[in-house]
């Protein structure tokens, strides 16, 4: 029996020890993953606040455009030069910006003194910008014969009519400030290096003041890493290197880790280099610990198998028989053993465990009763969803019904009336014997003319064939004309990114219902006078804002309102945008507008080109 006891106890350990380690050894694994996906996530998130800042002030070239006044050859610079200022403020072209031609011919500055060259046809990104429409950020370019390193960061230039008539750019001084304080603000280690690069591997900012204007590249890998957009993790030598003043001081060949990130706003990446050895450090540390602890397990495991094993053999029979008690569900009666042998705590032990047992009886009880409430509190809410529902229901239904009858009432009034003086027409002339006059012809034809254009508005407001046939875009323009330009309300409508894209159809005519209840409502309450509606596609989501000059009024009674089922405005609103996964928010007081944003996603959609 003792043997037995020592052998059991030994392999007991021995199993736990061998479950314990293969767990330290996934335990190890998993923090060296989490070390290296740590790094990437820094890498990942120094790229998106460099992609933050480069938007923001990207956004501030595109204002030049967006403020109505841009007319190259109307021989006032005035309009010009105000938006230039104003863009230039607080802005990261610390060197100046500028407005250049079609041709590439720089026409206006900011500062003026900045203007060191009048041309900048020879550069292939600025033909870029104008034929893509879009923004481009250069790698960094070496201007002859001063020899003065800049980043150019140019937008297409659009007058008031839309049409692209040259670029606004400006220089970015690659040693600025702000590029490098961003790698400053992140702690790092003496061996740990932080750089910005171009596509041709050149640092443009770094935590090593040194570095910035050296190619950091090899082999053009975190090149080719650009040009596919691909973040990466991965083990490199510094050996190639061949300067062991910059990265270190005895220049020997040494295992590092590489993270690098790529920008979205530019054709630039964010690497961080750091040794291997101090990555790892803590797991190395961990499995040390493990071995340790393994060894003393075992050690103490021994003792304990030999002095359990002969206090325990003996007893043993006796502290059974009391603890049937406990396995015939008995939990009143106490054990009766005690002493200060192992035994004897084995005892208390069980005594401990029955007391224990018997609370946890009571709490599993009391937790009965506090799952029936909140079932019964999650009962009530569902109960409520339903109930908004199905007010929502009925005032689509409602609304279904007003539609219809105001399609009835048109058919009525217009349709039918004039198809019955028609009829009436006709049956006057089957009474003339004589040969009907060609002014009575043209009066059934005007009758008939105006039936025609009739049912053509009403199919229109139902559903109008413009949205098949020519898009989106052209379905926006002609609500806007229809609804507020015939009223005499002024509109702005600019389009960001669209590319003559077609979205899938439920996309489209949401986005144009949508669009459709905000322009309606603008036109009967709003009392505005100009309305602006941009409308911006990116890769992977759609977003609209719609803002006018108008009365306003208070947003969360109506929002109030709508959830208790007595408005359908807002509420179509939220359901729309909430059946596409999208976001919607509504800004508005009285006295000071309105202001409608939503944004859908399209990334789980395929695009159809138009």
């Amino acid at each position: 029996m003792q043997k037995r006891i020592i052998i059991s106890i030994i392999l007991s350990i021995l199993i736990i020890l061998i479950s314990f380690g293969i767990a330290s050894y996934l335990t190890v694994n998993r923090i060296i993953k989490r070390s290296l996906d740590r790094r990437v996530e820094l890498a990942n998130m120094i790229a998106g606040h460099t992609d933050s800042i480069l938007e923001s002030n990207l956004n501030r070239l595109y204002d030049i455009s967006l403020s109505g006044d841009i007319d190259l050859e109307d021989n006032n610079p005035e309009p010009e030069k105000k938006a230039l200022q104003t863009a230039y403020q607080y802005s990261i072209f610390t060197d100046g910006i500028f407005l250049s031609d079609k041709d590439g011919n720089i026409v206006m500055t900011y500062p003026p003194a900045f203007k060191t060259y009048s041309s900048l046809l020879s550069l292939a990104d600025i033909k870029k910008t104008m034929r893509d429409a879009r923004h481009v950020i250069t790698d960094i370019y070496t201007i002859a014969p001063i020899n003065k390193k800049v980043i150019f960061a140019m937008v297409p230039l659009k007058n008031r009519d839309g049409d692209i008539v040259g670029v606004a750019g400006g220089e970015i001084n690659p040693t600025n400030y702000i590029l490098t304080q961003i790698l400053k603000t992140i702690p790092a280690e003496a061996n740990t290096y932080m750089e910005i690069i171009d596509s041709h591997g050149i640092v443009i900012a770094s935590n090593i003041p040194n570095r910035i204007f050296t190619s950091s590249d090899h082999n053009k890998f975190m090149a080719n890493l650009i040009a596919q957009k691909k973040s990466v993790v991965r083990r490199c030598h510094r050996c190639h290197t061949g300067n062991p003043t910059t990265y270190g001081d005895s220049g020997e060949r040494s295992t590092d880790v590489l993270s690098f990130a790529v920008l979205e706003m530019a054709p630039w990446g964010v690497s961080i280099l750091q040794p291997e050895k101090d990555i790892f450090a803590p797991a190395v540390e961990l499995r040390k610990t493990f071995l340790i602890f393994s060894i003393g397990s075992i050690g103490i495991a021994l003792l304990i198998a030999v002095g359990m094993s002969r206090s325990i053999v003996k007893p043993v029979h006796e502290l059974i028989d009391a603890t049937n008690k406990i396995a015939a569900g008995d939990m009143s009666k106490s054990i009766g053993f005690g002493g200060v042998d192992e035994i004897g705590m084995l005892s208390s032990s069980f005594e401990v465990m029955r007391l224990k047992l018997a609370d946890s009886l009571a709490s599993l009880q009391q937790y009965n009763l506090k799952l029936e409430e909140m079932v019964a509190e999650r009962t009530e809410k569902i109960k409520e969803s339903r109930k908004k529902v199905e007010n929502l229901l009925k005032k689509v239904i409602s609304v279904q019904e007003e539609e219809r009858k105001r399609i009835a009432r048109g058919l009525h009034d217009e349709t039918m009336q004039s198809l019955a003086a028609l009829l009436l027409k006709v049956d006057m002339f089957s009474l003339d014997v004589k040969k009907p006059s060609h002014e009575k012809i043209r009066a059934m034809k005007d009758i008939l003319l105006s039936t025609l254009d009739g049912i053509r508005s009403i199919i229109q407001n139902l559903r109008p064939s413009i949205l098949d046939d020519l898009g989106l875009e052209a379905a926006i323009r002609w609500l806007l004309d229809m609804h507020l330009r015939e009223k005499g309300i002024t509109c702005y409508f600019n389009i960001i990114g669209m590319q003559d894209k077609r979205f899938p159809p439920n996309i489209e005519i949401t986005l144009f219902r949508i669009i459709q209840e905000a322009v309606v409502n603008i036109a009967r309450h709003a009392k505005a006078v100009n309305v602006f509606v941009i409308f911006k596609v990116d890769d992977d989501s759609v977003s609209v804002d719609i803002e006018d000059d108008g009365t306003g009024f208070d947003v969360l009674p109506s929002l109030i309102q709508a959830e208790g089922g007595r408005g359908l405005g807002i509420q179509g609103l939220k359901e729309r945008v909430h059946l596409l996964d999208g976001s919607l928010s509504i800004c508005s007081a009285k006295g000071q507008g309105t202001r409608i944003s939503l944004k859908i996603p399209t990334g789980r959609f395929r695009e159809k080109n138009g």
